[in-house]
């Protein structure tokens, strides 16, 4: 009952942050007939976009689970990803689908800690590369302006420059982190912390475990770029998801070097503040205010946001038919009956 009025109040939250952000539209009756006009073939086009993203992430995935010795059937471990992404639109956090995808890997292998590893690397490698896109996007523009040649206002430049610098500085710490993570020297100290601490006779087993399944990855570079390269991709996948929605809305309002430099940011807002299932609300008022940034004004962001939502959900949804049917074969399983003793 707890979890349940704890989801629900997560879920008003976000229909609340939706209501707050529609308020301050000016026009409404214009927003939704935008989006009640605009292009569906855009749409289609974007939500193609969003579904070869997921199914990348699922084959960058495949080659650090290889890499590791793991292997997969790649229809299984498509399911894997499409139900990772069920939970991500519909928990409050993308680290919920993070869970599942390693539980589910981790059941059929008995290899826990390989493939937690496997999925925090993956994490890890892709936030990494989204933050460098942000990075170097918002840098180029600083330098060099709007690739239409459109002047930024003073304001706008400096939200790019700052952009620019937080992107960057993100990207670098990301990167020590990882750095961290496949380090040997790191290793020891932590282990010797947690020599320390009480249940060690627990934790450091478990730590022994992760030590080692990290080890795999720091003999394995090539599967670490290759995996890198593969976020690259989804990256730009993504960017072009919402540049097709915005174009469908508005068609010119927004560059695609622009998107892929805003659409980072709002993933690592999305991650950052997991106040509301898929961040519903949250995801709205990153679009709102990075559109408004890049002068594209707020009401096309949330727009945007709204449609893109909603894509995300239409195509999630086979992770949820997954997710029932894996439900039911569990539930219609004999159970075994107890005996008299």
């Amino acid at each position: 009952m707890k979890q349940t009025l704890w989801h629900l109040l997560k879920f008003v939250i976000g229909v609340g942050l939706l209501f707050f952000l529609y308020a301050r539209i000016k026009d409404p009756a214009a927003l939704w007939q935008q989006i009640a006009q605009a292009d569906l073939r855009l749409l289609v086009a974007g939500g193609s976009c969003y579904a070869a993203a997921v199914a990348l992430s699922g084959l960058k995935w495949s080659v650090l689970l290889a890499a590791a010795g793991i292997r997969v059937a790649p229809g299984r471990l498509m399911a894997y990803q499409w139900l990772a992404e069920f939970f991500n639109n519909f928990l409050p956090a993308q680290v919920g689908g993070d869970v599942m995808r390693g539980y589910a890997v981790a059941a059929d292998t008995r290899r826990a800690a390989v493939a937690a590893a496997s999925v925090l690397i993956d994490r890890f490698i892709g936030l990494w590369v989204f933050m460098l896109a942000a990075a170097v996007g918002a840098g180029g523009m600083a330098l060099f302006g709007r690739p239409d040649g459109t002047p930024f206002t003073p304001e706008e430049l400096v939200s790019v420059r700052l952009i620019a610098l937080g992107s960057g500085a993100a990207a670098l710490l990301l990167l020590a982190m990882m750095a961290a993570i496949l380090s040997r020297r790191l290793k020891e100290w932590a282990e010797r912390l947690l020599e320390w601490l009480p249940f060690r006779k627990l934790t450091v087993p478990i730590w022994h475990k992760l030590a080692d399944a990290f080890n795999i990855y720091r003999t394995r570079p090539a599967a670490l770029v290759w995996t890198a390269l593969g976020s690259a991709v989804i990256v730009v996948l993504t960017s072009i998801n919402i540049w097709l929605i915005a174009a469908a809305i508005q068609p010119g309002e927004i560059t695609l070097l622009e998107v892929l430099t805003i659409n980072p940011i709002i993933v690592f807002v999305a991650l950052a503040v997991p106040l509301s299932p898929g961040g519903l609300g949250v995801r709205q008022g990153a679009f709102s205010a990075t559109f408004l940034l890049m002068g594209a004004g707020s009401e096309l962001g949330f727009a945007v946001g709204l449609l893109q939502q909603a894509i995300g959900y239409i195509v999630s949804l086979p992770g949820g038919y997954l997710w029932l049917r894996g439900n039911r074969r569990a539930a219609s399983r004999p159970q075994p009956t107890p005996t008299d003793g």
